[in-house]
């Protein structure tokens, strides 16, 4: 789930083949485990995005309810809503236990800990939330599918705006004014990245470049906080006070997700083999996952770094 993907839809809005002009709504109490299939060629050319997923595509269902249902019925979309469902249930779980009394946010926390945990928290649940939306409801209709490919959107940007403003807060935690600094440029990127996905207008092939460049701007405020960290404090201390080995491990989740999906790797190898369970798309929700826990626990040991017994020598 990395931000700097972008979908065959979001780049063109080609009309509606004939196929998809007579598909007609579809009755919301038939059975759904008679529910036919559709193979990549049987699409209408607005869904056709990865030729290697040859089958098990929902047909179009103009039923919210329908789309519903699909939470229990058996497509090539169930791996990647189940990934990210869980992923969302799982940071609820996280809220209630970081702060529950037994919660790693003990006595000696500041409301600024509890409020940049909660920055965190909320883009994990939200980017979570929106992607699972978008991949139940993406076979809606078209209308609908490009909306929620904007929801996907600004799912991807919230967590990537709101997911370092904890670790900028550990990193500087001696130096308010630079950490208010990178918070700022941070969150400025990515109000104007979350503007560009949700304008109608932004969204066609004409501005590609200047979303590239707003998720390119929006990666350089990420590195240039850890850069000036590294050179002021050194390895070493990183490792204590924001956890670096984890984002280290974040940072691999991310790349090997994204690398596979954009190479679409494996079911380029063996189109059709990989159409339910393997594919790359359902491997980056993974990694994904994986990677919202994994930061999780950098910001947990940076809290337990800089609420040690030593905190109070840790500034001079």
């Amino acid at each position: 789930m990395s931000f700097l993907r972008m979908r065959h839809s979001a780049e063109s809005s080609p009309s509606p083949t004939m196929n998809a002009a007579v598909r007609k709504p579809v009755d919301d109490n038939v059975q759904l485990p008679q529910e036919k299939l559709l193979s990549y060629h049987e699409l209408p050319s607005w869904r056709q995005d990865n030729p290697s997923i040859v089958t098990g595509y929902r047909p179009e269902t103009y039923s919210w309810i329908r789309c519903a249902k699909g939470l229990i019925i058996w497509h090539n979309e169930s791996v990647n809503i189940w990934t990210h469902l869980l992923g969302a249930i799982a940071t609820v779980i996280a809220v209630i236990v970081s702060y529950s009394q037994a919660g790693f946010l003990g006595k000696n926390s500041s409301s600024l800990d509890s409020a940049e945990l909660a920055l965190f928290l909320i883009g994990a649940l939200v980017c979570f939330t929106c992607s699972t939306v978008f991949h139940s409801c993406a076979c809606h209709s078209e209308n609908v599918s490009s909306f929620m490919n904007r929801v996907d959107y600004l799912g991807i940007l919230v967590l990537g705006t709101l997911n370092y403003m904890p670790t900028f807060y550990y990193a500087f935690y001696c130096d308010p004014t630079i950490r208010n600094i990178y918070s700022a440029l941070m969150a400025t990127s990515g109000a104007i990245g979350i503007y560009l996905i949700c304008a109608p207008t932004y969204v066609s092939p004409a501005y590609r470049r200047m979303r590239t460049l707003t998720f390119i701007a929006l990666g350089s405020v990420v590195v240039a906080p850890f850069i000036h960290a590294l050179v002021n404090q050194g390895f070493h201390r990183l490792v204590h006070s924001i956890g670096l080995q984890w984002l280290f491990i974040e940072a691999l989740a991310y790349i090997f997700g994204a690398t596979l999906y954009a190479e679409r790797f494996p079911e380029a190898l063996l189109p059709g083999k990989f159409d339910f369970v393997g594919a790359s798309h359902q491997i980056f929700h993974v990694c994904s996952v994986i990677a919202v826990a994994v930061h999780y626990v950098s910001i947990w040991k940076s809290y337990e770094y800089w609420h040690s017994a030593a905190a109070g020598d840790l500034c001079i």
